[in-house]
């Protein structure tokens, strides 16, 4: 049997330090050093690891916007997240951050017979993750 120490129970843990989670913006600043080569650790996954990180800061700014409008929304499955977009923000906004995320998380997962996105897709996709982001931010309701 495990001998106790004074003034702490057995089944507590270390309570392990958290990190600060990234912004939007710090997410697409990863970004733009991948996609100008500024990375060289991340070889051949780049591609896919920058659609994986544009995916993950579109849907922190999903996140943020229910944050600050419908807390309970944020524990739905992103899918039932980007419908319910569709009553809060702008209907053009909610259907382009839908479409956008589908396209991330295609190109996000490997595919036998599917080459990696481009950089030029890749960039694009960028543009677009800033772009609904900063409109997403500005959604009131």
């Amino acid at each position: 049997m495990e001998a106790r120490r004074p003034g702490r129970s057995p089944s507590r843990r270390p309570v392990e330090a958290v990190l600060p989670r990234p912004t939007v913006a710090e997410r697409l600043v990863v970004v733009d050093r991948l996609l100008d080569g500024s990375v060289p650790a991340a070889g051949a996954v780049w591609s896919r690891a920058t659609a994986w990180i544009l995916r993950i800061a579109l849907e922190q700014s999903v996140d943020e916007l229910w944050a600050r409008t419908e807390p309970d929304l944020a524990r739905c499955p992103m899918r039932a997240q980007l419908l319910a977009l569709r009553v809060i923000a702008d209907p053009p906004v909610a259907a382009r951050t839908a479409a956008l995320w589908t396209a991330l998380s295609h190109a996000a997962h490997h595919h036998d017979t599917e080459l990696a996105p481009g950089v030029s897709e890749l960039r694009r996709w960028r543009e677009d993750t800033a772009r609904i982001a900063g409109e997403l931010a500005a959604t009131r309701r």
